[in-house]
């Protein structure tokens, strides 16, 4: 358990670090003008992103919450995209920013368990 807590750790780490250099790159090469002028669509997506981004980080505080939080960012995300555009994202860029939250919401699971089982 210990590994696969240190493992979404990591990864988490890792994507959360990658999310804003992502945006600061975007910043660099087009100016922040599109970050200020964006479409309720891209408003929506960027939210839903935002909460991946935050769960990642309160994944190693709170693994269930962070977990699920990432997961039902991706969740948003996915499905605003289909409703603006009839099409779901290609490629599993998306997925694999949301690994690590199946390995926190794991870990999150197992320590609720083992702490009801210490109560019993």
């Amino acid at each position: 358990m210990r590994v696969v807590r240190w493992i979404a750790r990591i990864s988490a780490g890792i994507m959360a670090a990658l999310i804003p250099l992502i945006f600061v790159g975007e910043a660099i090469v087009d100016g922040f003008e599109p970050i200020l002028n964006l479409t309720v669509r891209e408003t929506g997506m960027m939210m839903a992103f935002f909460a991946v981004w935050l769960g990642l980080l309160l994944g190693w505080k709170w693994e269930l919450y962070g977990g699920l939080l990432t997961i039902c960012g991706v969740a948003a995300f996915y499905l605003l995209d289909y409703l603006f555009s009839g099409t779901l994202p290609r490629g599993p860029f998306f997925l694999i920013f949301a690994a690590p939250s199946l390995l926190f919401t794991y870990c999150g699971w197992q320590t609720m368990k083992k702490q009801k089982a210490e109560i019993v």
